[in-house]
């Protein structure tokens, strides 16, 4: 008896059951396999107000990734508050995997490794053509030491010069001396004792409770940074003493980068190219825009400090430099990128 059709459909049914269960078992394609493989976030933190200079930067380069890699990868960012990181809590959340990148301000690292201090080594580079000649040379060496922390640089962001923003005006020695300092790291800290102010190092994160407190009257911090933190709202005074050109690092933790296929590496480097470019092409006119936000929040800026004020910070920063040589264990570094430039400013 020949079959029905009814019955020649449960047939062909049954038949096909097994072929599809094994098509829809089989595993993708090579090609399907990467492209969900490279669908990744990866998430900045940094402690610094969007208004600044190195968050502005991060900012940038999640746009040109998200330019470079369309859907396939996207950096997120987590600034200020909703960095969850703060400090030196910065460097071992990034080396341990907790987040997978991090702009680190240079003397957050420093904790770390006193080498990392070298980029705000007091008073050694007068302009920003200096400090990136520095940086250029001494890149191969920071990487090496970023490599010990379990971290890969992409890119480094310039900011403008430190100055004080002080309570009060500082018009001499004794002004100086009156002041209790947030420094941004161990050579800071020790300048300033040495030239008879009371100094702490502190994150930048940690500055707003205490000045609301009372607990400091003065801060050293570039104006770009300061203005980006409302400093002006209890600190109605910046004086220019140009004491450094310090650094951030934007690094990414070295087990991220290698699970990272090459194109998605080839997309973070070239986006860490243009960010980079961009940031020492564009330094320079923050200062003057940030000097126009702090006289519209009715600030005084002494663009001129006295001499005894400037001598006394020299001075001390003679004997500061000489102490972090022997202990970054840096006179090669030294000797090669900075030359004469530590002998020239102790002798200012």
């Amino acid at each position: 008896m020949l079959p029905t059709a009814r019955s020649q459909s449960r047939l062909t049914v049954a038949l096909l059951l097994p072929a599809l269960t094994l098509a829809l078992n089989a595993p993708l394609p090579v090609a399907a396999q990467q492209a969900v493989q490279t669908q990744q976030t990866l998430h900045l933190i940094n402690e610094y107000p969007a208004t600044s200079v190195t968050a502005a930067a991060d900012l940038q380069f999640a746009a040109t990734v998200k330019q470079l890699a369309g859907d396939t990868l996207a950096i997120e960012t987590e600034q200020e508050a909703n960095n969850p990181f703060k400090g030196n809590a910065q460097v071992s959340a990034v080396s341990e995997r907790k987040v997978e990148m991090a702009t680190l301000f240079a003397g957050i690292v420093g904790a770390s490794d006193p080498f990392f201090l070298l980029s705000s080594l007091p008073f050694t580079v007068n302009s920003f053509d200096d400090a990136k000649g520095l940086a250029n040379c001494a890149q191969p060496a920071v990487e090496q030491h970023l490599d010990q922390l379990n971290l890969h640089l992409l890119y480094v962001t310039p900011w403008p010069p430190s100055g004080i923003w002080s309570a009060k005006p500082l018009t001499d020695l004794a002004s100086l001396q009156a002041l209790q300092i947030r420094t941004y790291d161990d050579n800071s800290r020790g300048v300033f004792e040495l030239a008879g102010a009371h100094s702490v190092n502190l994150p930048f994160s940690a500055v707003p409770p205490k000045l609301a407190a009372g607990e400091l009257n003065a801060v050293l911090s570039s104006g770009d940074g300061g203005a980006g933190n409302h400093l002006w709202d209890h600190l109605g005074n910046f004086s220019a003493i140009n004491y450094s050109i310090p650094l951030s690092y934007t690094v990414i933790n070295r087990d991220v980068w290698q699970q990272l296929s090459p194109q998605q590496q080839a997309t973070l480097t070239e986006a860490a190219k243009r960010t980079a470019d961009a940031s020492w092409s564009n330094v320079k006119d923050r200062i003057e825009a940030n000097y126009a936000r702090m006289r519209e929040h009715k600030m005084t800026l002494n663009l001129a400090p006295a001499a005894t004020i400037q001598d006394s910070l020299h001075n001390a920063a003679r004997s500061q430099l000489a102490a972090w040589q022997q202990k970054a264990n840096a006179a090669d570094i030294v000797g090669v990128c900075l030359k004469g430039k530590l002998s020239a400013s102790a002798a200012q």
